[in-house]
């Protein structure tokens, strides 16, 4: 009989020097790619974009032709003008499906990993903590503004190509700033707050039932206050107000729910970010140590 060497196969891969990060990021959309009720919420995200391109399209070619028969008809129905408001309710619209997909992605991220060990995997090849850190907050940032600042901006295009006038290059130059600015404030606090719930806790489902009830038990308590104390600043506890808020100041809508300036608001966001920011690297990095 033949006698075989008992040795392991040598490495031949290519050692990765930079963006290590993004062997993170592919793996993580490379699994969420196959998972179906990813991609039905992906779906429902996908069709509100398709009646958003619907009304940009119905405004630009028929309302502003005022030979087309159509026109007496869609101009009786309300919110078909294309203008900034527009493009707040869109992405106020979406940040519900963003949330529910987030939570979808990101409440078994971290915990999930620690459950089967796939952090000594992760950190016996050449990835430190800030690439596994990195890695797992974009891949949720790249999805959530996949259906938020991508297509609205992409609407904003489209928008211009059909109806171009230097009025109108005038008036929309600095609407995809506002988007992108928005679309940052709503996915960037999901990015961050559900992998924090998940690297705190190692079960996926309660990591889920927390993130939703955080918000809820601030909405309620701003609520409580608000009426107790004759107060609508106290609104501002509540975080998917504050959000809402700053969205307000970005895209110049004047129904304000309180009073208080935005930068507190921002101040408010912001300063939940870092905190679920220390928290994923402090796991993270305890993680790194251990193995």
């Amino acid at each position: 009989m033949p006698i075989y060497e008992q040795t392991y196969r040598h490495y031949e891969g290519e050692m990765r020097r930079r963006f290590r990060w993004a062997i993170i990021v592919e793996q993580e959309l490379r699994v969420l790619a196959k998972a179906k009720p990813f991609l039905m919420l992906l779906l429902v995200a996908l069709l509100h974009c398709i009646l958003r391109l619907l009304q940009v399209v119905a405004f630009d070619v028929v309302i502003q032709d005022p030979n087309n028969p159509l026109t007496p008809l869609l101009n009786q129905i309300q919110g078909i003008m294309v203008r900034e408001q527009m493009f707040f309710d869109f992405l106020r619209i979406q940040t519900p499906l963003v949330f529910l997909i987030a939570l979808y992605a990101g409440s078994g991220m971290i915990c999930n990993d620690m459950n089967n060990n796939l952090m000594d995997v992760y950190f016996s090849k050449p990835i430190r903590w800030y690439d596994y850190v990195l890695g797992k907050v974009l891949s949720l940032t790249a999805v959530g503004l996949s259906i938020t600042a991508l297509p609205a901006i992409a609407l904003v295009i489209l928008h211009n190509l059909l109806a171009p006038s230097m009025k109108l290059l005038t008036e929309s130059w600095f609407w995809p700033v506002s988007i992108l600015a928005f679309s940052l404030v709503i996915v960037l606090p999901m990015a961050l707050s559900i992998p924090a719930a998940s690297a705190l806790l190692r079960s996926q489902n309660y990591a889920a039932i927390v993130i939703v009830m955080i918000p809820v038990a601030c909405s309620a308590m701003a609520g409580v206050l608000a009426a107790v104390l004759q107060d609508r600043n106290y609104l501002i506890i509540s975080f998917p107000m504050a959000v809402n808020r700053i969205g307000q100041y970005l895209f110049h809508d004047r129904h304000l729910l309180f009073d208080s300036h935005w930068l507190w608001s921002m101040l408010f966001v912001g300063g939940t970010c870092l905190v679920c920011l220390w928290i994923i690297v402090h796991k993270v990095r305890r993680s790194e140590v251990a193995a």
